[in-house]
C-alpha cells in the first residue's frame, strides 16, 4: 500500500502555521518559529534545542486508547512555547502548561520541565479496496493487551531571542515492553529480530500475539535480499517492520507503509508469495520522491512490479505464476486506463497496469543497454528530485537510462489507453538473465555461541553470562540458495552498535562459515544481535573460586615423609573465574595449584606436603587446615640375658607357680 495513503491517515494534524512575525519594535525583539524552522543540532556550535521526551503506555482498562506523557526541555533562549496536540488527544494533567484554545497549550515560561499527560485514541480505521486490501477496517489499533499505533503528531510554535535558530530533538519510548520506529510504535510483549544488509539494519518486530506464516529468519532473508538488490539511492540506516497480529483484529490492508522507514504487514502474509506484501511495503521505504498527479501512478506501480520480480527471483516463484500475476494488467477495464491521468483509472490501474508497464519499460531498458542499465536507474534519478515528480520527469529519466526509443514506448504506454501482453519466458531470460542470488544466514543460539579467553573455551547456553575480559564468539552459516553469485555481509552488533562484520562473495550453491567475536571488558548487561537474532549477555566481574572441603591422608607419618592434601575448589559465582590455591604447612606455602572454573563448577586439586621432623603440624589448602603429626618409630629395650620371648616365658612361669602355691 502506498505510503501517501497511510500518511493521509497518520498526519491528522497539519503542521502549525507560524504566527505573525514580531518586529524589532517589540520590547523583547524576539522571533517566532515553528517546528518546520527547526534545524538539527550538529557539532559544538549547535543551536539551542527544545527536547521532547515522549513515553507511551498501554491502558488495559481503556482499550482503544494509549497513555502519553510528554516532557519538554526548554532552553533559556526560548521565551514562549505553544504545543498543539493531535485531535484524538484528551489531556488529563498539565504541569507548566495551560490551555490556550482548543488543542493548543501554552508554557508558563517558568516551569523547568513542563509536562503534558493525556490519553490518545489509538484506533484508526479506513475503508480500503484494491490489491492489498483486507476485509477489515483497522489501520492502527489498541486491544488493551497490545497496541500497534501511530506516534503522537504534534505542532509546535515558539518564541526565541539571542540566537539565529532553535532545533527540536524528539525521542519516543515505551513504558514497559514495546518498540518504536520513526512514526509508529508497538506496545506489548514481543521479540525483535534484526538483519544487517548493505549498511542497513532491518528490525522485525514479532508480537507475542502474532502467528507468523513464515519463520522470522525467512522474512529477514527476503527483506535483506530486497535491500541488497534495490540500488536506487541511499538506504535508510534502519527499517522498522511489524508483523501485525490477526487473531483479534480485522485489518483494512495486507500492509501499510508510512513515513520513510516504517511499515507493518499482517503476520499471516507469507514472504514467498508472488508480489509479497512484505516486499511491496519494503519497496515503498526506498521511494523518497513525491509525485504530481501525472506521476502518481509510479508509486504503486513500481512497488507492485518489484515485489513480483523480487519474489520470482529470490524465492523461486515460477515464471508461469509470475507472468499470471502481471497479466492482470492486461485485463480490462484497467488495461485501457491512462496511467498519467488518475481520473481515468479503473480497477486500481496504477497497481495492475502500472506494474505491467513498469516491467515492460524495465525489460526494454535492459535489452537496449545489454543489461547495462535497469529501471532502478530511473528510480534513483527520481529519488534525487526535491520537487514533485511528473510523468514527463519519469519519461526523461527513462530516456536517460534506456535511450530515445525506450522513452517513446514509455510515453505511449503511460499517456494512452494502449494495451499489451506479458512477454514470454525467452524474452524474460534475455532481458533479466538467470536467477538472482539468494543469501541465507543461519545462526543457532543453542550451538553457535562460545566463550573464549582466560577462563574457558566452551559453548554457552542461555542465559549467556561472561566474565569481564572474556570474548564472545558467534558462528554463522551463510549459504547462497540462488542461481547467481552474491555478496554477503554478517554484522555483530552490541547495543545496536556494529562491533564486527564478516563479508564475502558466494557462488550459487556455496556455503561458508562466518565467525565474529567481541571482547567484553566492562561488567554490565548488553543486547547482542546477529543474523536476525537478539539475546542478552550479562557480563560480571570474574569469580574467585574457593576451597570448600579438605582431605588429608595420612594424618600421622614418620619424620621426613609426606602427606597428601586434597582440596575441593568450588565456584559459587555467576561468572567464570580462576584462583591459585596455596598448599601450606604451618602457614607457609609449600606448593600451589591454579584452577579455572565456570559458574557452579567444582574440582579437586592435590599436593604432597613433607613433614621434615617429629612434631605437630598444621597443613591445609586455601583458608582451610587440619592438624597432622610426624612421629618417630618406638624402640623397646630389656635387661641382660633376657630376650623378649624369654621374658614372657619367665613371667608366665612365675604366674603358674603362684597358682600352684595357692592350691
Amino acid at each position: 500500500m502506498h505510503r501517501a495513503v497511510a500518511v493521509a491517515v497518520v498526519l491528522l494534524l497539519a503542521g502549525v502555521q507560524p504566527a505573525a512575525a514580531v518586529t524589532a519594535a517589540d520590547a523583547d525583539a524576539s522571533t517566532w518559529g515553528t517546528d518546520r524552522d527547526a534545524e538539527p543540532a550538529v557539532g559544538p556550535a549547535a543551536s539551542p534545542t527544545i527536547t521532547v521526551d515522549t513515553v507511551l503506555s498501554l491502558t488495559p482498562e481503556r482499550a482503544g486508547s494509549i497513555g502519553v506523557v510528554q516532557t519538554f526541555g526548554v532552553p533559556s533562549e526560548v521565551t514562549e512555547l505553544r504545543v498543539t496536540l493531535d485531535p484524538q488527544s484528551n489531556v488529563t494533567d498539565a504541569e507548566g502548561f495551560s490551555r490556550l484554545d482548543g488543542r493548543t497549550w501554552e508554557w508558563d515560561g517558568e516551569t523547568a520541565e513542563p509536562r503534558l499527560r493525556y490519553e490518545m485514541a489509538a484506533n484508526r480505521t479506513a475503508d480500503r479496496d484494491g490489491p492489498l486490501a483486507a476485509d477489515g477496517s483497522y489501520l492502527y489499533t489498541d486491544t488493551g493487551e497490545w497496541a500497534l499505533v501511530q506516534q503522537p503528531n504534534l505542532g509546535y510554535q515558539w518564541r526565541y531571542r539571542g540566537t539565529d535558530s532553535v532545533s527540536i530533538d524528539r525521542t519516543t519510548r515505551v513504558d514497559g515492553e514495546g518498540a518504536v520506529g520513526e512514526t509508529t510504535a508497538f506496545l506489548g510483549p514481543h521479540a525483535t529480530y534484526t538483519r544487517e544488509v548493505a549498511g542497513q539494519e532491518i528490525r522485525l518486530i514479532v508480537p507475542e500475539a502474532a502467528s507468523l506464516a513464515d519463520p522470522p529468519e525467512e522474512i529477514l532473508d527476503g527483506l535483506g535480499n530486497a535491500s541488497q538488490a534495490l540500488r536506487v539511492g541511499d538506504r535508510d540506516p534502519t527499517v522498522f517492520a511489524v508483523a501485525a497480529p490477526t487473531d483479534r483484529v480485522n485489518w483494512a490492508a495486507q500492509g501499510v507503509q508510512v513515513g520513510d522507514t516504517d511499515f507493518w504487514v499482517r503476520a499471516s502474509q507469507p514472504i514467498d508469495s508472488v508480489g509479497s506484501a512484505w516486499l511491496h511495503e519494503y519497496v515503498h521505504t526506498r521511494q523518497s520522491f513525491r509525485t504530481a498527479d501525472s506521476g502518481r501512478w509510479l508509486t504503486e506501480a513500481s512497488a507492485t512490479w518489484y515485489a513480483a520480480l523480487l519474489s520470482h527471483r529470490q524465492e523461486g516463484v515460477s515464471f508461469a505464476r509470475f507472468a499470471e500475476y502481471l497479466d492482470r494488467g492486461a485485463d480490462d477495464p484497467q488495461a485501457s486506463s491512462v496511467l498519467a491521468e488518475p481520473t481515468d483509472w479503473a480497477n486500481h490501474a496504477n497497481y495492475w497496469k502500472g506494474a505491467l508497464v513498469t516491467g515492460e519499460i524495465d525489460r526494454r531498458i535492459r535489452v537496449a543497454t545489454d543489461r547495462g542499465a535497469t529501471f532502478q536507474r530511473v528510480l534513483a534519478a527520481l529519488n534525487e528530485r526535491t520537487s514533485p515528480v511528473t510523468n514527463e520527469d519519469i519519461l526523461t529519466a527513462v530516456g536517460n537510462a534506456g535511450g530515445e526509443s525506450t522513452r517513446t514506448t514509455a510515453e505511449r504506454l503511460t499517456t494512452t489507453s494502449d494495451t499489451f501482453e506479458v512477454w514470454n519466458r525467452s524474452a524474460h531470460r534475455e532481458a533479466f538473465g538467470g536467477d538472482a542470488a539468494l543469501l541465507r544466514v543461519g545462526f543457532d543460539p543453542a550451538t553457535d555461541v562460545r566463550a573464549t579467553g582466560p577462563y574457558r573455551n566452551a559453548t554457552l547456553g542461555a542465559p549467556v553470562t561472561l566474565a569481564a575480559g572474556e570474548t564472545l564468539s558467534l558462528r554463522t552459516t551463510v549459504e547462497n540458495l540462488g542461481g547467481a553469485s552474491g555478496e554477503y555481509a554478517v554484522t555483530l552488533r552490541v547495543d545496536d552498535r556494529a562491533v564486527a562484520t564478516a563479508n564475502g562473495t558466494l557462488a550459487p550453491g556455496e556455503q561458508t562459515t562466518a565467525s565474529l567475536t567481541h571482547e567484553f571488558d566492562e561488567p554490565g548487561r548488553y543486547t547482542v544481535s546477529i543474523a536476525g537474532e537478539r539475546f542478552s549477555v550479562a557480563v560480571r566481574e570474574p569469580a574467585t573460586p574457593t576451597v570448600t572441603d579438605l582431605a588429608v591422608e595420612p594424618r600421622t607419618v614418620e619424620p621426613g615423609e609426606e602427606t597428601t592434601v586434597t582440596a575441593t575448589v568450588t565456584n559459587d559465582g555467576q561468572a567464570p573465574g580462576n584462583a591459585t590455591i596455596p598448599f601450606t604447612r604451618d602457614g607457609e606455602t609449600v606448593a600451589t595449584r591454579t584452577v579455572t572454573l565456570g559458574p557452579g563448577e567444582r574440582t579437586t586439586v592435590s599436593a604432597t606436603v613433607e613433614l621434615p621432623a617429629a612434631g605437630e603440624y598444621r597443613v591445609g589448602a586455601g583458608d582451610r587446615a587440619v592438624d597432622v603429626r610426624a612421629v618417630a618409630p618406638t624402640t623397646e629395650t630389656t635387661g641382660p640375658g633376657f630376650g623378649v620371648p624369654a621374658a614372657i616365658v619367665a613371667v608366665l612361669g612365675a604366674l603358674g607357680l603362684r597358682r600352684r602355691s595357692g592350691s
